[in-house]
């Protein structure tokens, strides 16, 4: 017989703890591999929670006097920071707007301070799951036709425009980050330094899924094109079957520790299984939706199973929505943030 596992999910201040525990003796030699595989589960918890963990018993020691991402700003803690959010909702804070990775107050003095030469036309970018607003800027890498220089930068040169960067808790569910979203730009167009004429939406994978939700919820907004990068607008595959899986092991009173486990995951992350909600915005707003695949020729087997790695062509470039579809070859989901074939398409749109 074997003993009786479980988890025992634990919620403290300093995040969520795992613990494998047993219920029962064990009474053959069975019981050592079933502790194995639980303290494996438990360990691949562990390391993904712990980067969250640190970041906020930083804050305590610190007093609390603040956002965790204004006492701890350095890029590796900020990515456990994305990391932990995303996967799990450890961290919850606000949507922000940044600058230089720094939050800037959405209110006239500090917007003012902050963009000195505030331009009428807005260029936003809404990063993906896990991501915070540095995954928009890179290092240079010629093999992989990317300059160095964020596509912020060089939209600020050649339409031009001012970029805006936002970040946001993306283990949140779409509608509400959409929600924060509508709200953040209507109070960002009323105590913007200048006049706003033109405003467009760049989002990568779940941003852009919040960008189309915020448009559904926000009225009034100046807003007038939607460019989604790698947005799984008809629901990603993974999630779907790790949705399947999770209700297969259900049934099984041995997989319940995994059960559980599955479960810890995110309201954002559960949400993308669905997709993007019907859309219900204003029809001046024209969108491009832009695909990608691993494999080199379009429509290829690889290129439809796989996608970018993470979403199938046939959801990034949704046939079912009114948009205007690119599609990249040879191209993973993180390359549609830098590369320069993608910037210079994104480019040629936005001037047509």
């Amino acid at each position: 017989m074997y003993g009786r596992w479980g988890y025992r999910c634990r919620v403290s201040g300093l995040g969520v703890t795992l613990v494998a525990e047993a219920e029962g003796a064990a009474e053959d030699g069975a019981d050592g591999v079933r502790r194995q595989v639980l303290s494996l589960l438990d360990g691949a918890v562990r390391a993904v929670v712990l980067g969250g963990a640190v970041v906020e018993t930083v804050v305590r020691a610190a007093g609390g006097r603040g956002p965790v991402t204004t006492l701890v700003d350095t890029p590796a803690v900020q990515r456990a920071v994305g990391v932990a959010n995303g996967m799990f909702a450890m961290l919850p804070a606000a949507m922000s707007v940044r600058l230089d990775h720094r939050r800037v107050a959405v209110e006239p003095e500090a917007l003012a301070a902050a963009y000195p030469d505030a331009s009428g036309r807005l260029v936003v970018f809404v990063h993906g799951l896990v991501e915070t607003e540095r995954s928009w800027f890179h290092r240079p890498d010629p093999d992989r036709a990317r300059t160095g220089t964020g596509f912020g930068s060089r939209l600020a040169g050649d339409l031009p425009a001012t970029p805006v960067y936002v970040r946001y808790d993306t283990g949140r569910r779409i509608s509400e980050n959409g929600r924060e979203l509508a709200g953040l730009l209507t109070d960002l167009v009323a105590a913007w330094p200048a006049t706003v004429t033109e405003m467009v939406i760049i989002g990568h994978s779940m941003g852009g899924l919040v960008a189309r939700d915020a448009l559904r919820q926000a009225a009034g907004l100046p807003v007038t094109r939607l460019v989604c990068l790698g947005s799984p607008h008809a629901g990603a595959p993974l999630e779907r079957v790790v949705v399947r899986a999770g209700a297969l092991l259900g049934r099984f009173a041995t997989a319940a520790p995994l059960v559980r486990l599955l479960a810890l995951r995110s309201d954002g992350i559960k949400d993308l299984a669905r997709g993007a909600l019907p859309p219900d915005r204003p029809d001046e707003v024209r969108q491009l939706f832009v695909a990608a695949t691993l494999s080199r020729a379009e429509g290829s087997l690889l290129g439809r199973l796989f996608g970018d790695l993470l979403v199938p062509p046939a959801s990034a470039g949704d046939p079912t929505q009114r948009a205007d579809v690119r599609w990249f070859g040879g191209m993973h989901h993180f390359e549609l943030q830098s590369h320069d074939l993608v910037y210079d398409a994104v480019l040629e749109w936005l001037r047509s």
